[in-house]
């Protein structure tokens, strides 16, 4: 069942997790790809698999572990065209979808100079973490002429994406939500692969990471 460790910082609460998954590896009461282990950061998941591999070797090879990004990344590559992609759809960086919503801002006739696309981009980031669709975001969170200018870039850019077979960091967590939610039986294979759910970190979880993880457990 469900269990959250809480401790100091460098009292050993990552090395719990890699014992954890050296054990049930060990024992064999699990397989690699029955193990999912999340992490922050690309640094802290490569450690732990080294800790993994110096105490079980081999046994540890086929682990599903990394960042929530890229995790899901790879569910999507094997998923993407149930939701109107292809497998090989391309990620955009910050920098990437500030390109594209300074594009925007100039065909609404707004200068990017008045209003900075990166905050725009923040405002849709901190909307998609919260699983605020473009057409939620028009009807319910418009408070301000800010508010209103996101929600017409919001708009366009979701579109963008789709026809660009392109994904930016935000919809790694939010497609995947969107795969299970309509696809019941995706849902169910990855629910019955992963008899494991491990997260370092957990209280930096947002509420798309804490949605999907859900789901999946």
């Amino acid at each position: 069942g469900p269990l959250l460790i809480i401790a100091g910082a460098g009292s050993g609460k990552t090395r719990v997790l890699t014992y954890r998954i050296a054990h049930l590896l060990q024992k064999q009461y699990a397989l690699p790809k029955n193990i999912l282990s999340l992490t922050f950061t690309n640094k802290a998941a490569r450690e732990m698999q080294e800790r993994i591999q110096g105490l079980i070797g081999e046994k540890a090879s086929g682990l599903w572990m990394g960042t929530f990004h890229s995790i899901f990344s790879k569910i999507l590559r094997f998923e993407a065209d149930k939701i109107g992609f292809n497998s090989q759809y391309s990620i955009y960086d910050t920098t990437d979808a500030e390109n594209a919503i300074k594009l925007i801002l100039k065909e609404l006739n707004y200068d990017p100079r008045e209003i900075r696309p990166r905050t725009i981009q923040y405002k849709i980031s901190d909307a998609k973490n919260q699983l605020i669709s473009p057409e939620q975001y028009q009807h319910k969170f418009v408070q301000s002429t800010l508010d209103d200018i996101t929600a017409r870039v919001f708009q366009i850019y979701a579109k963008r994406l789709k026809q660009a077979n392109a994904m930016d960091f935000d919809d790694l967590l939010i497609k995947p939500i969107e795969l299970f939610e309509e696809h019941p039986d995706v849902l169910e294979k990855y629910q019955d692969r992963f008899r494991y759910i491990m997260i370092d970190e957990y209280q930096d979880t947002n509420h798309a990471q804490y949605k999907v993880t859900r789901m999946l457990a």
